[in-house]
């Protein structure tokens, strides 16, 4: 949304905006409230959704909380609270770039490097199910843009 703004601001200077410069307002002001009231239902309830995650990953076979002997658990809940705050922050603004650009670029990293991606198909399965718990269906057709994005850029 702001990458967008700014484009605007640069391409339109000195002149009026064309209806097709525009029309991002338009689609983004028709489903602000949706993600305003997505984002805030996540707010509220992030404790309940990263712990129902949590147990719905616990209840599949593969054990994706251990590293070797290690217990990461604390390392995993931290690491889905943070992705999962950048997501909801990207759908409010409509700015899945720097969603991508600003964290999962740099977590895909992370990831690859202590061998983890093969969990991210669990992990985003789950999530995915986990928060039509809490969504509305409206607001889970606007969350689940930002899951697939991470789920892509994670897994690979």
């Amino acid at each position: 949304m702001f990458k967008q703004l700014t484009r605007l601001s640069i391409d339109a200077d000195g002149r009026y905006a064309t209806d097709d410069e525009l029309k991002f307002l338009d689609d983004y002001l028709a489903t602000v409230e949706t993600r305003v009231s997505a984002y805030e239902t996540i707010r509220e309830n992030e404790e309940q959704i990263i712990y129902r995650w949590e147990a719905a990953k616990r209840g599949i076979k593969q054990d994706v909380f251990h590293m070797g002997d290690r217990d990461v658990s604390e390392i995993c809940r931290r690491d889905m609270t943070n992705v999962f705050r950048c997501s909801a922050t990207a759908i409010l603004f409509n700015d899945l770039d720097r969603l991508r650009e600003g964290l999962l670029i740099w977590y895909q990293t992370i990831v690859r490097a202590f061998k983890y991606d093969k969990y991210t198909n669990i992990t985003y399965s789950v999530i995915q199910e986990t928060i039509k718990e809490f969504l509305k269906p409206e607001e889970v057709e606007l969350m689940l843009p930002a899951l697939k994005l991470n789920h892509t850029i994670l897994s690979n």
